[in-house]
């Protein structure tokens, strides 16, 4: 069944805003502003290196306790290998500020799916 041109209109309006909410779900909570910190990365493969060389150490003069050590400062530097860093850092300012540039607080708190509903009203009492 064909939707007329009205219907198809509404629901590409709600497609998008679907994604534009979507997106900015995204870009709130995610990873996605974070990226290898490439200085951590080579310092821990050199630890990593380093803990190994005392392990195999331990291991050869059979020192129970030298062998603990170069596994822990391997294991330091396999974390050092993965630690990253933001590269955007959010302010006060940025997370209670409106994305509306400043608009009522009622609709800054209104919800995605509150907005549509009432867009929606909106829309089925301008046709009658």
């Amino acid at each position: 069944m064909a939707l007329s041109e009205h219907e198809q209109r509404l629901l590409d309006e709600m497609e998008r805003g679907f994604y534009q909410s979507e997106a900015d779900v995204m870009q709130a909570g995610s990873s996605e502003h974070r990226r290898l910190n490439y200085r951590s990365l080579v310092l821990g493969i050199v630890v990593v290196i380093i803990g190994i060389g005392v392990l195999i150490g331990g291991v050869a003069v059979q020192q129970l306790w030298l062998g603990l050590i170069g596994f822990a400062v391997m294991l330091g530097g396999v974390m050092l290998m993965l630690s990253r860093r933001s590269t955007d850092t959010l302010t006060v300012e940025d997370i209670t500020s409106t994305p509306s540039g400043g608009g009522s607080s009622k609709a800054a708190r209104e919800s995605f799916s509150e907005r549509m509903e009432r867009r929606w009203d909106q829309r089925m009492e301008g046709e009658r």
